[in-house]
């Protein structure tokens, strides 16, 4: 570790006002010439971020290509196997690790799982409306729509944590809100007026757009939020394994999800008219089917690889973020992330997805336009909540600042110490739902998957 790093470490160790000075004011000569050096190569640094942008443009269409593919009565299995495909590849990574490193330590293992239970819940309703959501909302709104989990958080931050936002980071939040509304509502209302479409097969469904699939892909930002601002809170005095915090949050997210079963009854919650009870075992036990591609239609599709390779390219996309997290600075992040929201968008409409491909309409260019808003919010946003109240001198040393420390809640009059004190105790890496940015409403690195489970 080089001698700023060991100080921050040592400011952890010893959080205290005093402490968290010396650890900023470190050696004033060796910040300067850490500055001038990124924490890794500019080679390396571009090949991060390219390679994250590229997986995370796979990691949301393969999400809206798999629920496609498996349909919306199939839904729910889909949700289910990518939670324990999850736990399968999470515990690949984790039990070697507890075994044969000290990575998990005594203290971790004794952490009261009480919590780890809450996260399940809250995770697992935001998976459960993602799936209920997925298939009927068209692939090129996800990606704006996933973008509200800022103004979720912020409200949710502003409730539960007492959280205070500038009103540049508000306004960067209702432009988020009303990107994503120009996106939808146009293809909701054309939606409406051709119900009676009968063109069938794969293209019409990708780009069919239920009212109540929308709204429940959307919802699904508000329990997502409220998980992340739990971590928050959770996590202030306390630093868990990625690993290992996400391995048991997964399991329980597994098994709560099980409880929402009886609510495929509902119209639009399994289907567009809803299921006898009876008939919601049957549509899982379908689901497992067309996972085996015992079903012709599913071996057609491609239905076992779909959703296998989705959970590892998630797995990978958000194990990169935490990697450039680490390595890169917050402005990297950002940039990333802000260069994946447009890319993301316009590869639905490429001949790359093949049958899943969505055709250029007129409500695309309202979609176009929502996303014009939707980036300019959250550059906004981003500005704002980062570099506000600070010189350049105190951004550019907080940019190259390592993991944890670099996404502090600001605001014109907080000082960078609070800033880099507040971040160190606080930001929780883990692997959740949704990414929209490794800088979020909370202020701190990622926790995603990205819709369900990735």
């Amino acid at each position: 570790l080089d001698p700023c790093r060991n100080l921050f470490a040592m400011a952890v160790a010893n959080f205290n006002g005093e402490a968290v000075r010396e650890a900023v004011i470190c050696d004033e000569e060796t910040a300067k010439h850490e500055r001038k050096r990124p924490p890794i190569g500019r080679c390396h640094l571009l090949l991060v971020m390219t390679g994250l942008v590229l997986l995370g443009g796979c990691n949301f269409t393969l999400l809206k290509v798999t629920y496609t593919a498996y349909g919306d009565r199939r839904a729910f299995f889909v949700n289910q196997a990518i939670n324990l495909l999850y736990i399968v590849y999470g515990g690949v990574i984790l039990y070697p690790r507890m075994l044969f490193t000290d990575a998990v330590t005594k203290e971790m293992r004794t952490f009261p799982k009480t919590h780890f239970v809450i996260m399940g819940i809250l995770d697992s309703m935001g998976t459960f409306l993602t799936c209920l959501g997925t298939a009927y909302t068209p692939g090129s709104l996800t990606p704006l729509l996933n973008q509200l989990l800022i103004p979720f958080t912020m409200l949710v931050s502003t409730i539960w944590l007492r959280a205070v936002s500038g009103w540049q980071e508000r306004a960067g939040a209702g432009l988020i809100i009303l990107g994503a509304c120009i996106s939808v509502v146009p293809g909701i209302l054309a939606s409406s007026e051709s119900s009676d479409d009968t063109t069938s097969g794969l293209t019409s469904v990708a780009m069919e757009c239920r009212w109540y699939a929308v709204l429940f892909y959307a919802l699904s930002n508000l329990p997502m939020a409220m998980s992340s601002c739990y971590k928050e809170a959770t996590f202030e005095d306390n630093h868990l394994d990625v690993w290992y915090l996400t391995q048991w949050v997964s399991i329980w997210q597994f098994l709560v999800s099980f409880v929402y079963m009886p609510l495929l009854v509902l119209p639009g919650f399994g289907s567009k008219d809803g299921m006898a009870f009876h008939e919601v075992p049957l549509a899982f036990m379908d689901g497992l089917r067309c996972y085996l591609e015992e079903v012709p239609e599913c071996a057609e599709r491609g239905t076992f690889l779909l959703l296998t390779g989705y959970c590892g390219v998630n797995v990978c996309f958000n194990t990169l973020g935490l990697y450039l997290t680490k390595h890169g600075s917050a402005v990297l992040n950002a940039l990333s992330y802000s260069i994946l929201l447009p890319f993301t968008t316009m590869l639905f409409f490429t001949p790359l997805l093949g049958s899943y491909q969505e055709p250029l309409t007129r409500n695309s260019a309202f979609t176009f336009l929502g996303l014009v808003v939707v980036l300019a919010g959250f550059a906004i946003y981003q500005w704002f909540s980062q570099h506000v109240g600070r010189s350049p001198e105190e951004f550019s040393a907080l940019s190259g600042v390592p993991e944890n420390l670099e996404s502090a809640k600001s605001s014109a009059v907080q000082p960078l110490l609070h800033d880099v004190a507040a971040a160190i105790v606080a930001g929780q890496p883990s692997f959740q739902e949704r990414v929209v940015g490794l800088v979020i409403a909370t202020g701190h690195e990622p926790r995603s998957r990205s819709s369900s489970k990735g």
